[in-house]
């Protein structure tokens, strides 16, 4: 059987997991050894006090997905997790499951770790801009505090300007949550609080340094001319900047090959090294007052812009209505059959089986896990559409790889709203969905569309209950005249148009007014409910009945093979005198009981027929009413 690597990441680090993809499929293909990737996008807000707020934490829950007793190796982009937790649960379910694994950036006791030099470019950064450039003045662009990337860069922007005979107050240090606007937010705030511009911004990252160019150039101010920026981590974001970034370079491509060494010298029980290092580069630009380079660099995008906002516009469409699992099958099936570009060769939407019932607070829906079994409402492969069928969660991830011939790479994002799981969703395709953050903007809006299918579920469910009250006799819960009308009457014209013979009844209370006026109205509803109640007993379930008005009722439906009207009435009129006894209900409780047989033969005339059962009922009732008297 082909091997099976697990890479977790936390998708924002786009480039970054590409890189590292890229790195390592090559590697895998030669090997033989399919690539699940299964890829979050958690973030968190830090506070001023730099304690985070959890944002769309449930991203992390893919996580959650795999068993990795079902994995050969793992590599995990642990640097890229956003919280304590999501780093606890994969480092203890990858340790349990005992297969080799490796962490990229971030030490995991018992696992074998690479890192890249965070310390000694940016010294040679810092120690630029001070001694290049002049720089006196530094404020940081920090991640989080925490973040061990990111103190053991502050530590060597702080060592190269001591060195130099400078220091970085702790006022200067602002915390941009590794995100482009955070970092333009506290820019803005520190420049208007002190009322000038340092002389540099060194960031811990480029998206966190383009925050920054978007602030100075909404204070009016230039780059380089006024004052340097420097980011870190060579993105193609950065070099797309005006003017392009000064930064530091890593190979992750580098660091990818070799976590898949350190992968195959654990398998092979060669003594693997525990932490290594890969090198980086101080790359000198525009930004920080030199030359710049790669001005007017092309950026290849992995799709069209308009072309996804249409693609997801259809998604909308196909989906909007959809009520039922089948409606949302037959929606998707018609839509990926034509137009699947975007998810790949092979496409599968997997929902938990409990997304289509709504239950108060969504309580039948998990928030941490995922059931055994999936509803599979999408599976496509190459344009052709497979069953919408159930199966088995695990055995749903490894449906599509195990039917291949070749090595494939497998992305795996979360569905879900708020803390409560949808599913999950599978792409057989390239890596490169994940850029220009196309395979977010993927997840949100699927995620978007089948919030709107729940939200039509409830609207359904609320509709059915609508209109159940509608027809529905409070006091009784039996169907009331108007349900009667609409669902009794046609039931039984549709029985006969088969074929069926039928029976209509209908069943009058005696001496209600009596019950009433000598024992009040609360018994008068107590011998209601409780002739009901033996009606609902003893009448096939197929039946229809409903309260027909006062304290009469109706009862109609399809007269199956051996059943005898008589016996029937004889069998709830004895009923009916039992239960009086079993609840010591101290009025003399009856029903009067007419009834008319319909064959399918007949002119269907159902006013005739309910006359003719109200004749009968009424003879019947004066008998009992005689009999009653003369007892009393």
């Amino acid at each position: 059987m082909r091997k099976r690597l697990a890479i977790l990441a936390n998708g924002w680090g786009t480039e970054y997991l590409k890189e590292i993809v890229d790195g390592i499929s090559g590697i895998c293909k030669d090997a033989d050894i399919d690539i699940f990737t299964f890829v979050g996008f958690s973030f968190v807000n830090y506070t001023s006090s730099n304690t985070y707020n959890k944002i769309n934490i449930s991203e992390s829950n893919i996580f959650h997905l795999p068993d990795f007793k079902d994995f050969d190796f793992a590599i995990l982009l642990t640097n890229s997790f956003n919280t304590p937790e999501e780093i606890d649960y994969v480092y203890h379910a990858v340790l349990e499951a005992g297969i080799p694994a490796v962490s990229l950036e971030y030490n995991l006791n018992g696992i074998s770790s690479i890192h890249t030099d965070n310390y000694n470019s940016m010294y040679a950064l810092t120690r630029h801009l001070i001694q290049e450039h002049g720089v006196k003045h530094i404020v940081y662009v920090s991640g989080p505090k925490e973040h061990a990337e990111n103190a053991i860069r502050l530590q060597a922007v702080r060592d190269a300007a001591s060195k130099n005979g400078l220091s970085v107050q702790e006022e200067d240090i602002l915390f941009g949550n590794w995100s482009r606007e955070p970092a333009a937010m506290q820019v803005r705030q520190w420049i208007t609080a002190h009322h000038c511009l340092p002389d540099a911004f060194i960031c811990a990252n480029d998206i966190m340094a383009a925050g920054v160019y978007d602030a100075i150039a909404d204070m009016g101010y230039l780059i380089p001319d006024d004052v340097l920026v420097t980011g870190y981590d060579y993105t193609k974001t950065g070099q797309e900047l005006n003017p392009p970034l000064a930064t530091v370079s890593h190979d992750w491509k580098t660091m990818g090959i070799k976590a898949m060494e350190l992968l195959f010298d654990q398998s092979a029980g060669k003594a693997a090294e525990i932490h290594t290092t890969t090198e980086t580069q101080f790359i000198t630009n525009g930004s920080c007052g030199c030359p710049s380079i790669n001005e007017g660099i092309y950026r290849e995008h992995p799709f069209d812009a308009l072309l996804c906002d249409s693609h997801f516009r259809h998604i909308h469409l196909a989906i909007r209505k959809a009520e039922t699992a089948e409606d949302l099958y037959q929606s998707l099936k018609s839509l990926f059959e034509e137009e699947c570009w975007m998810e790949g060769n092979h496409f599968m939407l997997c929902l938990e089986k409990e997304f289509f019932r709504i239950a108060e607070n969504d309580e039948n829906l998990l928030s941490t896990g995922y059931h055994d079994d999936i509803d599979i409402i999408c599976d496509i492969n190459n344009g052709v559409s497979g069953e919408h069928r159930c199966m088995n969660r695990r055995e749903a991830m490894f449906s599509v790889s195990n039917t291949k011939n070749e090595p494939g790479i497998y992305l795996f994002v979360p569905l879900y709203s708020e803390d409560k799981t949808y599913g999950f969703a599978m792409m057989e395709r390239s890596i490169d969905i994940i850029l220009e953050n196309y395979l977010y903007v993927w997840t949100r809006h699927t995620n978007m569309y089948l919030e709107q299918v729940r939200r039509n579920i409830t609207i359904a469910d609320l509709t059915k209950k609508l209109t159940l009250l509608s027809v529905t006799d409070v006091l009784t819960g039996l169907y009331n005249r108007a349900g009667c009308e609409q669902i009794a009457y046609p039931l039984i014209e549709e029985r006969l148009k088969q074929g069926k013979s039928c029976a209509i009844m209908l069943a009058d209370i005696d001496h209600m007014k009596t019950i009433n006026d000598q024992f009040g109205h609360a018994s008068g509803d107590l011998a209601l409910r409780t002739a009901a109640s033996i009606l609902k007993k003893l009448l096939p379930d197929e039946w229809i009945i409903s309260r027909f008005g006062g304290d009469e009722f109706f009862a109609g439906g399809e007269l199956k093979e051996g059943m005898q009207m008589e016996t029937l009435i004889a069998s709830i009129s004895k009923e009916l005198s039992a239960e009086v006894k079993k609840r010591n209900i101290s009025f003399h409780l009856g029903l009067s009981i007419g009834y008319v047989k319909i064959e399918p033969d007949e002119e269907i005339n159902l006013e005739n027929d309910l006359r003719l059962a109200d004749q009968l009922m009424y003879s019947i009732k004066k008998i009992h009413h005689t009999e009653i008297d003369s007892e009393q």
